[in-house]
C-alpha cells in the first residue's frame, strides 16, 4: 500500500485537523482519508485494510467476536444460535488469541498515529454475538489459554469504551468458567466504568433437569452478587417469557417464568445463606414486574411462539427491507450500510453487518487476521441474506 503523501505530510494534516478529530464523534468523517492513505502501513492488521474501509468499519462499530457458536440452544434466541463448530475437545469455535491482539494493538497504533482513537464515539463493544460468554477459552500459538476477563481488561486499557455483557449461567462443574466469572466480576467490581450492562438471563427455556438449570443460574446470581448490591449500576437481568397475544402459558409464559424465578430467587438465598435485603434488582417484584421487554420476540427461533399471521406480517416486512436494499445502487448500499448498520468482526477478521431489523449482511472486508481462514458457525440463519460491497 503506498503512501499518497509523505509522513511529514500527513502529520501536518493531521495536526491542522486535531481540533476537529477531538470533539467528533466518529472522527474519521472528519478527515479527507486520501490525505492520510497509507498511515496505517506496517500495522500488520491493515495490512490489505483501506483506510476508507477502516472508517466505514469504525462507525457503529458493535461486537468483537471472542467465540461463535451456543451450547444453550434458547427457544427465544434472536440470533438462532448454532452450536459451535468444534476446533478439539477444549478449544471451541474461538478466536485465536494473537488475532484477538492483532485487532486490538492494531487500533490502538492507528489511533496513536491519528491523535484520536478511531473507534470513538461508539457507546459499547460486545464480544459475543450468539454465545455465552464465561466458557470462552482461548489460546495462542505457544499453547497459552486466555480468557474472557483477560479480554475485558485489553479491551478497557486500550479504547475505554464499556462492554456489554448477557450470560445464561455455565455449568456448575465447569471450572474454568467459574473462575473466569469471579475473576471478571472482581475486575468490573473495581472498574465499574468497563461495562455498560452486565445482565443475566433468566427464561425458562432450559432442556433437562429443571433442578439443575435453577442451579445454574443462582450460582451465576451469587457469582456476580457484588453487580447488583444496592448503589451499583452494573449487575441487571434479562428476564425473557412467552406472552405475545395476552396468553398464557403453562412452560414459558409470564406465569410459569415467575414461578421459575421465585424457585432461583429461593436456592439464591439457600447458597448465600441470606435474606439478600442488600439487592432489591433481585427480589422477585422487581425482576417478574411487566415490562414490555420481558417479551419475546417474533425474531429468530422465538417465532415458534407466534401464531402463523403474525410470523408471515413480520416475514413480509423483512422481505420489504430485503426487496429494498436489492434495488439500491452500489453507492446507496455502502452509504446505508455505513449510516444505519452495525459492524461486527467475526473470529476470522471477516466484517459482516446487522440491519436494524436483525437481519446479517456480509461484506467484502475482511481484517488481517492470522486465522483468516477458520470456519465459523452459521449465524442469522433464518432469514435472506444479500451481500454489499464497501
Amino acid at each position: 500500500m503506498k503512501l499518497q503523501l509523505s509522513t511529514t505530510q500527513i502529520n501536518k494534516y493531521l495536526l491542522s485537523k486535531s481540533t476537529e478529530l477531538n470533539t467528533a464523534a466518529f472522527p474519521l468523517e472528519k478527515l479527507d482519508l486520501k490525505k492520510i492513505e497509507g498511515i496505517q502501513k506496517d500495522i500488520p492488521l491493515f495490512q490489505t485494510t483501506s483506510m476508507e474501509q477502516v472508517k466505514f468499519i469504525s462507525k457503529w462499530f458493535q461486537v468483537l467476536n471472542l467465540m461463535r457458536g451456543c451450547f444453550e440452544n434458547c427457544t427465544f434466541c434472536l440470533r438462532n444460535a448454532q452450536k459451535p463448530i468444534k476446533e478439539n475437545f477444549e478449544n471451541i469455535n474461538t478466536i485465536l488469541w494473537n488475532d484477538f491482539l492483532r485487532f486490538t494493538e492494531g487500533f490502538s497504533k492507528l489511533g496513536e498515529r491519528l491523535g484520536v482513537n478511531p473507534l470513538k464515539g461508539n457507546s459499547h463493544i460486545t464480544l459475543f454475538e450468539d454465545s455465552n460468554m464465561p466458557i470462552a477459552k482461548m489460546k495462542d500459538l505457544n499453547g497459552n489459554i486466555y480468557s474472557t476477563t483477560d479480554a475485558v481488561k485489553e479491551i478497557y486499557s486500550k479504547f475505554q469504551i464499556p462492554i456489554v455483557f448477557v450470560t445464561s449461567g455455565w455449568g456448575v462443574n465447569n471450572k474454568f468458567a467459574q473462575k473466569t466469572a469471579e475473576e471478571l466480576c472482581e475486575f468490573v467490581s473495581k472498574n465499574p466504568e468497563c461495562v455498560r450492562e452486565f445482565a443475566v438471563s433468566i427464561n425458562p427455556f432450559f432442556y433437562g433437569s429443571r433442578d439443575k438449570y435453577i442451579e445454574k443460574v443462582a450460582n451465576a446470581l451469587k457469582t456476580f452478587l457484588p453487580l447488583f448490591k444496592n448503589g451499583t449500576k452494573a449487575g441487571s437481568t434479562l428476564f425473557k417469557h412467552n406472552y405475545p397475544n395476552g396468553k398464557d402459558t403453562e412452560i414459558t409464559g409470564k406465569n410459569a417464568a415467575k414461578k421459575l424465578y421465585n424457585e432461583i430467587y429461593l436456592k439464591l438465598q439457600e447458597i448465600t445463606n441470606s435474606k439478600l435485603s442488600d439487592y432489591e434488582r433481585l427480589k422477585p417484584e422487581f425482576v417478574t414486574r411487566h415490562k414490555e421487554s420481558n417479551l419475546i420476540e417474533n425474531k429468530g427461533r422465538g417465532q415458534k411462539f407466534f401464531s402463523a399471521d403474525e410470523v408471515s406480517q413480520n416475514d413480509k416486512k423483512l422481505f420489504v427491507e430485503s426487496f429494498e436494499w436489492m434495488t439500491l445502487t452500489p453507492e446507496q448500499k455502502q452509504q446505508r450500510a455505513y449510516e444505519c448498520m452495525t459492524k461486527n468482526v467475526d473470529i476470522n477478521g471477516q466484517i459482516y453487518l446487522i440491519t436494524p431489523s436483525e437481519q446479517r449482511i456480509s461484506t467484502n472486508i475482511g481484517l488481517n487476521f492470522i486465522n483468516k481462514d477458520k470456519k465459523t458457525a452459521p449465524i442469522h440463519t433464518d432469514k435472506i441474506f444479500v451481500d454489499v460491497t464497501v
